[in-house]
C-alpha cells in the first residue's frame, strides 16, 4: 500500500449529509451518540474475539471550542475493513462479520454514525489499530466526497481514536461541560464506563436490575435522573424491557408525551412515550431499556410491528400487577396515587378491565349523599344518575332530602364507570327520565290543586313563551320553592334556542329556521311546592298582576338553581318582573302611610 492515497466514498456525500442535518437528525448533538454507539460496539467486538478481556473503556477529551477526541479500545479496524465499513455508508461492520446478522449486542451501523460527524466538524480523522494486527492507520475523510488512508508511522494502541475539529458555529459542541452532559443524557444506560478529559470518575453509571433495588433506592435514583420526588417506583422486568416507571407527584396533560428516558440497547433512542408506552401512561415517568425492538432509520422511534405491540402489553402488566399490590399492601398511598391522577386512572379503567376492577372500589363518584367510592355504591346497591352536571345540582337537595341516591355521570368517562359497575355488580342502577320524577315528586289533593288554580292557570300563560308547563307537587326539601325541569328533546331545544341567540349571521338564520320548522315544541315543567310557604301563600293572592311577576321571578331563580344559562328574554323579564314587584310594594306602602 503507498504511503498516501485519497479515495472517494461510494455515495453522494453531499445529498448525504443534507439528509443528516435536514431530515434524518433532529440535532447536531446525535454526533455524541453515534460515536458513543460506534465505541460501545467495538469494545462488543473486541470481547467476542477475547472473552478473557474485561477492559473495555471510552475516554474523550475536549480542548474547549476547538478539538476533541473519542477514544475505545475495543477492536479496532484493519486496512480492509476501513475501506469496507467506512467508505459505503449505511454498511455495518457487524453485519457481515456475524452471519449477516446484526446480533442484538451491536447499537448502530458505523459509517453513517460516523457521518453525523460533519454536522460539527469539517474533517473526521480515525487513527485505528485492529486487535488482529500490529499495523495502525489514520483515516481522514472530508466533506467534499473524499478520504484518505495512511500507515500509521508510530505506535498506537489497540483501538480508535475519532479526532473532529469545531466548525465555524459548532463551537458550543466542544466544551467539555456539554459533552458531559450529551454522554449522560444519551449514554447513561451503557455498559462500557466513559471518562472525561482527566477525571478517574465514570459518567455513566445505573443499576444492572431495578427489581432487586428497594423502594427508597429506586424513588432516589428518580430523583437524580429527573430531578423530581416521585410518589413510588415501578420496577420493570420483562423479556422487552428493563427500567422504573415513576409515578408524577402531580396531575399531567394527557397530550404530554415528552419526558421519558427510553434506550435501545443501552443508547437513549427518545424522550417520547407515545411510540412504546399505553395511551394511559401519561402519569408515568419512565426509564426503560430495551434490547429487541427495531429501531426506525433516524434511531428516535420504533418500528410498529408484533414486537412493539407485545412490549406495551408487557408493560402494561407489570404496571397492573404493581398497583394490584398497592391496593392490598398500601391502600393509602393507593388513595394518593388515584387522588393526584384520577383523570389518567378513569380513562384507563374504562378501556381497560383489569384496571377497572383494581381501581374502582377506590374512585370517587359525586352523589346526592356527597362522594361516594365505587365501593360505596356497591353498598347502596340502587340509585339513579343523570349524565347532566346542571340537572344533577338541581335535583341533588330533592334526592339527598328524601334519602334517595342520585349519582351525577355528567363528568368524562363516568357513565361509562357507572354502567359497568351497575352490569358487573349487578346493582340497581337507572338513568333519571321524566317518568321517574314521580319517585320524588308526591301528588297533591284535588283541594290543593283547586286551591292553586289561579296560580297554576296564571303560570301557564306566563311560562308558555317559554315552552313551560306549570304543576303542583308536593316535595322535600320544603325550602326549594320551584323545580324546572326538562327532558332530553327539550334541553336539545334550549341548546338550539341558546346558541342561536349567541351567533349572528347565516347560522343564527339557520338554527331560527331549525326553530321554526318545530311542528311540536318539547315541554320543560315547572313544578310549585306544595310543601314551601311562599307557594301555599302564593296560592291565596288573587292580584294576576303580582302572581304573574312572582311566577317570572320564580321561573329564572329554578333556572339558575339548575346551572342553566339564562337566555336575553329571561334575563329582561326576571329584571321587569323585579321592577314591577317593587313598584307595587312602593304603592302599597304608599297607601298604609295615607291610611
Amino acid at each position: 500500500m503507498k504511503d498516501h492515497q485519497n479515495y472517494h466514498f461510494q455515495v453522494n456525500l453531499g445529498g448525504m449529509l443534507d439528509i443528516l442535518s435536514n431530515h434524518l437528525y433532529k440535532s447536531p448533538d446525535v454526533f455524541v451518540r453515534e460515536l458513543l454507539q460506534n465505541g460501545v460496539d467495538a469494545v462488543t467486538m473486541r470481547t467476542k474475539r477475547q472473552p478473557e478481556w474485561k477492559e473495555g473503556e471510552i475516554h474523550i477529551t475536549v480542548e474547549p471550542g476547538e478539538r476533541m477526541v473519542f477514544y475505545d479500545n475495543g477492536a479496532g479496524l484493519t486496512e480492509e475493513e476501513i475501506h469496507r465499513f467506512l467508505a459505503v455508508i449505511g454498511q455495518s461492520s457487524k453485519t457481515e462479520m456475524i452471519n449477516g446478522k446484526i446480533p442484538e449486542d451491536f447499537i448502530g451501523r458505523f459509517g453513517i454514525g460516523l457521518l453525523s460527524c460533519f454536522m460539527v466538524s469539517d474533517t473526521i480523522v480515525v487513527h485505528t489499530r485492529s486487535v488482529d494486527s500490529n499495523q495502525a492507520y489514520t483515516w481522514e475523510g472530508r466533506p467534499d466526497g473524499t478520504y484518505s488512508l495512511t500507515p500509521a508511522q508510530h505506535d498506537c494502541p489497540v483501538g480508535t481514536s475519532i479526532v473532529l475539529t469545531a466548525r465555524e458555529g459548532a463551537e458550543d459542541y466542544f466544551e467539555p461541560e456539554r459533552i458531559q452532559q450529551l454522554v449522560c443524557y444519551y449514554g447513561l444506560y451503557l455498559p462500557v464506563p466513559i471518562y472525561l478529559d482527566d477525571s478517574e470518575q465514570r459518567l455513566n453509571k445505573i443499576p444492572e436490575n431495578f427489581t432487586s433495588l428497594n423502594r427508597s433506592t429506586l424513588l432516589k435514583f428518580g430523583r437524580w435522573l429527573f430531578n423530581e420526588e416521585f410518589i413510588d417506583a415501578i420496577p420493570i422486568h420483562t423479556s422487552h424491557l428493563c427500567g422504573v416507571a415513576y409515578i408524577l407527584p402531580f396531575s399531567t396533560d394527557q397530550a404530554l408525551k415528552d419526558g421519558q428516558r427510553i434506550y435501545l440497547k443501552q443508547m437513549l433512542l427518545t424522550e417520547r412515550g407515545d411510540g412504546l408506552l399505553p395511551p394511559w401512561a401519561f402519569f408515568l415517568r419512565c426509564v426503560l431499556n430495551t434490547t429487541s425492538l427495531r429501531p426506525t432509520a433516524s434511531r428516535e422511534d420504533f418500528y410498529e410491528d408484533d414486537q412493539l405491540e407485545l412490549a406495551r402489553e408487557e408493560f402494561a402488566q407489570a404496571v397492573r400487577a404493581y398497583l394490584k399490590d398497592l391496593s392490598v399492601h398500601s391502600p393509602q398511598r393507593m388513595t394518593q396515587l388515584i387522588q393526584i391522577h384520577l383523570t389518567a386512572i378513569k380513562s384507563m379503567a374504562v378501556w381497560d378491565e383489569q384496571l377497572f376492577e383494581l381501581f374502582i372500589d377506590y374512585l370517587p363518584f359525586e352523589t346526592s349523599e356527597g362522594t361516594l367510592t365505587g365501593a360505596g355504591l356497591k353498598a347502596a346497591k340502587n340509585g339513579f344518575w343523570v349524565d347532566s352536571v346542571p340537572k344533577f345540582k338541581e335535583l341533588r337537595p330533592i334526592f339527598s332530602a328524601q334519602g334517595k341516591l342520585l349519582i351525577c355521570t355528567g363528568y368524562t368517562n363516568d357513565l361509562e364507570l357507572v354502567q359497568t359497575l351497575a352490569n358487573k355488580a349487578q346493582l340497581d342502577f337507572k338513568v333519571l327520565d321524566e317518568a321517574s320524577m314521580e319517585l320524588v315528586l308526591e301528588e297533591v289533593s284535588a283541594t290543593e290543586k283547586q286551591a292553586a288554580s289561579l296560580l297554576l292557570q296564571t303560570a301557564n300563560e306566563v311560562l308558555a313563551k317559554w315552552d313551560c308547563q306549570a304543576a303542583l307537587a308536593r316535595f322535600f326539601p320544603t325550602d326549594l320553592t320551584v323545580l324546572y325541569t326538562m327532558g332530553e328533546r327539550a334541553e336539545f331545544v334550549r341548546r338550539v334556542q341558546t346558541a342561536q341567540e349567541m351567533s349572528s349571521g347565516a347560522f343564527s338564520e339557520a338554527l331560527a329556521s331549525f326553530l321554526d320548522g318545530l311542528q311540536e315544541r318539547p315541554m320543560a315543567s315547572v313544578y310549585f311546592n306544595a310543601n314551601n310557604p311562599l307557594v301555599r301563600r302564593l296560592c291565596m293572592i288573587k292580584q294576576r298582576e303580582m302572581l304573574k311577576n312572582t311566577i317570572e321571578i320564580l321561573y329564572t331563580q329554578a333556572l339558575l338553581a339548575g346551572g342553566h344559562h339564562l337566555q336575553g328574554g329571561e334575563l329582561r323579564t326576571m329584571n321587569r318582573a323585579m321592577l314591577s314587584l317593587l313598584d307595587d310594594l312602593m304603592d302599597l306602602s304608599q297607601q298604609n302611610k295615607n291610611e
